[in-house]
Parts: structure tokens; sequence; C-alpha cells
């Protein structure tokens, strides 16, 4: 999964024509020199060329190191200056939101990661990087609603998901244990 996000990530930063900053940054998480592309796109961010473009550049080289808050915060700017909105995208600020133990806030970047993938070309094709990143959010929108007590929330989602996917045997149990409660 890890290698579908980063490959994502590096094909909208080269594909947006980016400025130099923007470019060497990439190249740098392409070789996993992650603090040397923080400071790379921290200084395209500040020349405001390609802004949103270096945010998530940024974001993707603070997720790398684990670096959870920064990276969320990037990954917003990279919708609060414009940038290509993506469900990988959304993906992404709901992952970093459940390490930072903001499960509302991951469970709205699920919500619009899942629906903005359902009304894309991509739904249609059902590609392989397409398929599980949103199975992942649907899954950690069960995740969420469970560390937020909303057992019923849960249930429902659990009985979706794995009517959906129903060879996902830890689903399946985690369905079981939800109706239980």
């Amino acid at each position: 999964m890890k290698n579908i996000l980063i490959c994502a990530v590096l094909a909208a930063l080269l594909l947006t024509g980016c400025q130099n900053a923007v470019k060497e940054g990439t190249g740098q998480l392409e070789k996993g020199e992650y603090k040397e592309a923080v400071s790379t796109f921290k200084k395209a961010v500040k020349e405001e060329k390609g802004a949103a473009e270096a945010y998530r550049g940024l974001g993707m080289a603070y997720y790398e190191q684990k670096d959870y808050q920064p990276a969320r915060d990037a990954f917003l700017q990279v919708i609060d200056n414009g940038g290509d909105v993506t469900y990988v995208l959304y993906n992404l600020v709901g992952v970093c939101s459940m390490h930072l133990e903001d499960y509302q806030g991951a469970l709205d970047a699920f919500s619009k990661g899942v629906d903005l993938a359902e009304k894309s070309g991509d739904a249609d094709t059902k590609e392989q990087d397409y398929t599980d990143i949103v199975r992942e959010m649907k899954f950690n929108e069960i995740v969420c609603h469970e560390k937020l007590l909303d057992w019923e929330s849960a249930r429902k989602k659990a009985t979706e998901y794995v009517r959906e996917y129903p060879d996902d045997k830890e689903a399946q149990k985690e369905a079981a244990f939800l109706n239980t409660r």
C-alpha cells in the first residue's frame, strides 16, 4: 500500500509541470531522502511557485518519516492552495488523522475520499490502486467509528464492507464482534 501512495503522489508532482525546487524534492522523495526533501519542499513553499504541489511533496516527506501532524497540515494545504484533490490525498489525511487520534477528522477525510473515488472515472475501471485505497478507507471508517464508541455506525459500516468484500476474514470477524455489541 505504501508504494501505491508514494507512486500516486510522485506522479501527481511530476505531471503538474512543477518548478525546480519541487522537481528536486520529488527526486529526493524517490531516493528516500526524506529530511532533504522536507527542506527542499519548504523552500518551494516559500517561493510560492507551485505551492500546492510543494505542500503535497512536503506532506509525503513528513508522512514517510511518520511525522503525522505536519504531514496532515501539509496535505490540507494542498486543498487550501487549489491543488489537485484526489481520493489518495484524502486517504493520506485520514491515515494521518488516525495516527493523531483525531478519529472524527479521519472519518471526514475517508468519507470525502470514498465519495470522490466513486464519482471519479477510476471507479468505473476498478484499477488495483483504486480498489486497494478505497477498500482501506472503507475499513478505516469502521475502525474510526469503533474508536469513537459509535457501535451502531461501526456495525452498519462493517456489514456494508463485508457485503462488498466477502473475502476479508478480518472484517468478517470484526462484523461478528460488532453484532454482539
